[in-house]
């Protein structure tokens, strides 16, 4: 594999740094390795996610995640043995195998799609038949009184509206089916939309009446048969969406939802009273770390059937109901600087420059 290093990390860099590379590398998967390029182990995706889950920040260091008993082969057995590590492959769900001297020293990192003779364009491809919902019918009023006049899935950003901002980033990784729910302004999002020349298929769906965050769901029951996205249309969302998918069919939940990590400073004392309406204890200025909810899920069609149609129906409405009715729900966190909320005007600004 050509540029070794990107594929190799120390384990005193961050969870939030080892995604990154993840990211550039386009694999879930990272050789963890001492200062002498020797073997320590490996973190995928999913380890750090865990992690976060678990109670770590994306700032933790990553030695005390990474695993420590790693599939690994030496190079004089490497071209024998490809069946073996075919199988190990798929069985550990792994993307790379390092393959390692006698002193156990990585000099070589082999990729699935290598040992696979797969190609970047066929992996991207897992996402082609995966539909892809954006919910585009809100009024936008965080962002008036611009719109007012220009409906929030056409608002301007680097000469690109934010809706195809949201498209871009699912096409490259291979998602060539979207249907656009859409209300407000629904005339100019139509001869937005006229025109196509992204070689994808588009579907308007469009709302008689307001229908909530996920009301608009309803209208497509019959038009999904499988596994999709749904996003809203001013989430933009950075992280790499073929582990997304993957999470989710692995964990074999309803619906999974995108979190990500964030904190949040209250700028006063805050007080503590006991059962006597005295005070128990004060904590200056303390600080609150919760998952916030980006607006991008995974779900399976039969979460459909949950929504009454053409009933005003909300995201965390429908949520509150699939717990009540015990169904599996997941979550799949990501690093604060993944998710640009382009609905309101500071992360707007931010994304802009």
């Amino acid at each position: 594999m050509k540029n070794l290093n990107r594929n190799l990390i120390l384990p005193n860099k961050t969870l939030k740094e080892a995604l990154k590379k993840m990211e550039e590398t386009f694999y879930k998967c990272l050789i963890v390795v001492n200062g002498s390029n020797k073997l320590l182990g490996t973190i995928t995706d999913g380890d750090i996610r865990r992690a976060i889950i678990r109670g770590a920040k994306f700032s933790s260091i990553l030695k005390n995640y990474y695993y420590k008993k790693p599939f690994f082969v030496n190079e004089k057995i490497f071209s024998g043995k490809l069946s073996l590590i075919k199988k190990n492959l798929e069985l550990k769900d792994l993307d790379l195998v390092p393959i390692i001297d006698k002193n156990k020293k990585v000099i070589n990192v082999k990729s699935k799609s290598e040992i696979f003779k797969e190609t970047k364009h066929k992996i991207q491809s897992v996402l082609k038949s995966i539909p892809v919902v954006i919910m585009a019918g809100g009024r936008g009023t965080r962002l008036l009184p611009h719109t007012s006049t220009i409906p929030k899935p056409l608002m301007p950003i680097d000469n690109k509206s934010m809706i195809e901002h949201v498209m871009d980033r699912f096409i490259y990784f291979g998602s060539k089916l979207f249907f656009i729910t859409i209300n407000y302004k629904k005339e100019l999002v139509k001869a937005f939309f006229s025109i196509n020349d992204k070689k994808i298929k588009i579907k308007l769906i469009t709302e008689k009446k307001p229908l909530g965050t996920a009301g608009s769901l309803s209208l497509i029951k019959k038009k999904i048969k499988s596994t999709f996205f749904v996003i809203n249309c001013d989430a933009y969302i950075s992280c790499n969406y073929k582990s997304l998918y993957e999470f989710h069919k692995k964990n074999k939940s309803i619906l999974t939802v995108v979190v990500s990590k964030k904190n949040n400073s209250i700028p006063y004392g805050v007080c503590k009273v006991n059962s006597k309406g005295l005070l128990a204890s004060i904590k200056e200025k303390p600080s609150i770390d919760f998952l916030a909810n980006t607006g991008l899920y995974v779900m399976e069609p039969s979460i459909i059937n949950f929504i009454k149609k053409n009933s005003f129906f909300d995201m965390n409405q429908l949520i509150d109901l699939l717990l009540k009715k015990k169904k599996k729900i997941s979550i799949f966190p990501i690093n604060e600087d993944e998710w640009n909320d382009l609905g309101n005007w500071n992360s707007l600004k931010k994304f802009t420059n």
